[in-house]
Formats: C-alpha cells, structure tokens, sequence
C-alpha cells in the first residue's frame, strides 16, 4: 500500500493540479469548498498481470508504488490512461514525459519570486503573403525562461492581450489603407483593455511577443510607450525559438551619419541590421536630408543579429543616439523618414524610443514591389 508521504510528495511535485489536463485537485469545481480530488495513477502498472496498464515493462515489482512511477491525476485523465484502447497511446515513455514535463514546470514557476509575473501580450499578423500565429504556451515558455511567470488577464478566455491583424480587411497588404486599418485594430485593444488596466494598477508589466509587417510593430511600440515598464521578445530563425539566448557578450550596433543634409531639413534614418540595406537605396526625394545608418558593429547584417536581452539593449541605446544626435544637429526637423531591416523587436523598440513632444514625426516606409513606399506616419 502506498505511503501517505508517497502522496504528499505527488501533491507538492504537482502544485495540486493534474498533469494531464491542469485541472484544480483541491477545490469542488461546484461548491468550492476544499475537496480532495487527485487521484494516484501508476505509469508502469502495479502488477505484472494482463489487467495491470502498461505492467508488463521492466520495471521491477518493488519500485511500481516508487513516486517517480506515478501521477497526480483526475480522475477523468486517470480513466482515459487505463482504458484499454488508450494503452497503445499513452505508453510508458509518453507518460514518463508529461509527468517530467509538468513536475519541472510547477518547479520552475514556484521558483519565481512574487512580484515576478507579467501580463502576456501577443500581436499576430501577416508576413509576405502568409498569416503567422503565435501560441500562447510558446509565450508563457519563453516569459518563464526569463524568471518571469506569464499571465493572461483581461480577457474572457484567459488569452491575455491579444491583437489580431490577420484579420485586417485590405486588398493590398502595404498600403496606406492596410496599415490604416491595422493601426484601428491596434487603437481598439489599448483603448479598451491596456489603457484602462494601466491607470487601474492590474498592468503593471508586460511582455511583447509580436509578429507583423514592421510599421504596425513601430506604432505599436508606440501605443506602450516608455513608462510601461515591458519586455520585448524576439523569434529566433536559427532556433525557430522566442526564448532569448544567454550570451556572454552582447552585439554592438553603431550608428553612421552618412550626409549633413541641411539644418532644418526632414532626417533619415536607414536600419541596416537583419539584411544589408545600402544608402542609395531611400527614395530619390529624401536624397537632400541628413541621413543616419545602423548597422552590426562586428558583424555583417544578419536575421539573428538580436539574439539577446542585451543586444536588444544595444539597439535601443543605438536607436536613442539617433534622437539625440537629431535633437543636436537638426533640432527643428520635424519629420524622421525610417527605412530599412531589423529584427522585430527593434522594430518595437524604435516606437518606443520615439518621444512624440520632442521628437519628429516618425513616417514609416515599407518594401512594396522593390521600392519604398511610406505607408504610415507614427508621432
């Protein structure tokens, strides 16, 4: 017979929660009084007979009551295991698996100190011509390897911020109308959840999980501004991973002033930083402007090229020498011409940065057919 410390061990390994399907052990779902509702389930059967699930592994006899042979269960998932035309698929190694699985998750996230949560925030849209999702389990992975434990408030279904471009009604995806519209979208959700929760206290952090046509990307930076203290995360095409890598060293990025242009003239700014972007590049009608370029230090532009917190940092302190140089050599221009390629999270970065009462009004060029076109003014 199974020990009572064998139990208590499954409970705290389990947080009080099934490892199949996360439901609450501890509480009647209907009258919510405290109720004992786990129930322990043997991964290799107790017994080696043809009746015992899965009994007839390797495992000696003597360690099958062990607690590492076991999971805290429901009762639901419990049958669902043990029904004979579910052995086939809930074998020994799969269970062993999500028993791992969600043990090191409830250890990871006790493991969080209070204080530590953030609300999630996901922004999906269209990338060429294909819709891009982003699931909210790789979110929450990502947020929790950063000591962060997600949350997803504000919403009725527990999906926590979410803005959804891909359904943005435009025959030409590029154009003013597009990004028009995806600006509304965008508009709508702070309206209606971010800016009300801010004001009352519920948002205090925020992590950024975006994937979209860049300039949707900078407006939205925008809408969060600078005093919301956040995160911003950055999908990794080597790793085809959002968790930030751990690097030693962090990529530096320089800027360049590439012409003089004249004192009260609009400014340029080209990103030359996930793909070689050349100067001669910008629009023959910003040809007589200052013009500023980013780039790699060390490096040659590459789609990884911000693989971590501190090179995003970089970035941003890159992004910030731009404005302060404008503030200094061009300090009544009243436009910055933005161009180029970057990660998306630079992207999101830059609208933070932009500071609408002391900095010019940002327009927005995306590459439609091989040239650039402005398709949205962010100020």
């Amino acid at each position: 017979m199974m020990s009572e410390s064998t139990t208590r061990q499954l409970l705290v390994r389990s947080g009080g929660r099934c490892a199949l399907c996360y439901g609450e052990l501890l509480t009647s779902a209907f009258t919510k009084q405290p109720v004992y509702l786990g129930e322990r389930a043997h991964i290799v059967g107790r017994s080696t007979s043809t009746g015992s699930p899965r009994g007839e592994h390797e495992l000696p006899i003597d360690l099958r009551d062990d607690p590492e042979n076991l999971l805290l269960l429901c009762r639901s998932c419990h049958r669902e295991i043990d029904t004979p035309p579910n052995i086939d698929t809930f074998t020994v190694e799969r269970l062993q698996k999500a028993k791992e699985r969600h043990e090191n998750r409830i250890s990871q996230i006790l493991s969080v100190p209070p204080g530590r949560d953030t609300t999630v925030l996901r922004m999906q849209g269209t990338i060429g011509n294909s819709n891009v999702a982003l699931d909210r389990s790789v979110a929450a992975s990502a947020v929790l390897a950063q000591g962060r434990c997600a949350r997803f408030p504000l919403s009725y279904d527990a999906t926590g911020i979410e803005i959804d471009l891909r359904r943005v009604p435009s025959p030409d995806i590029g154009s003013r109308e597009y990004y028009d519209a995806c600006r509304e979208s965008i508009d709508r959700v702070f309206d209606r959840q971010v800016a009300p929760a801010v004001e009352d206290g519920t948002l205090r952090h925020v992590s950024v999980f975006a994937l979209a046509r860049w300039p949707s990307l900078v407006y939205l930076g925008a809408r969060l501004g600078d005093k919301l203290d956040a995160d911003i995360y950055q999908r990794h095409r080597a790793s085809e991973s959002w968790s930030w890598l751990d690097r030693p060293t962090e990529q530096q990025f320089s800027v360049e002033p590439v012409t003089e242009g004249t004192p009260d003239g609009d400014v340029v700014l080209v990103l030359s930083m996930s793909a070689a972007v050349h100067t001669h590049e910008a629009p023959k009608a910003l040809k007589n402007c200052r013009l500023y370029r980013i780039t790699p230090t060390d490096c040659a532009p590459h789609p990884d090229v911000v693989d971590s917190p501190a090179a995003l940092k970089s970035a941003e302190r890159a992004l910030r020498d731009v404005f302060a140089d404008i503030e200094q050599h061009s300090k009544t221009a009243r436009r910055l011409h933005v161009l180029g390629a970057a990660p998306l999270s630079v992207f999101v970065a830059l609208g933070r940065v932009a500071n609408r009462e002391i900095h010019p009004k940002l327009i927005l060029y995306d590459r439609v057919n091989d040239q650039y076109r402005p398709v949205m003014e962010v100020n």
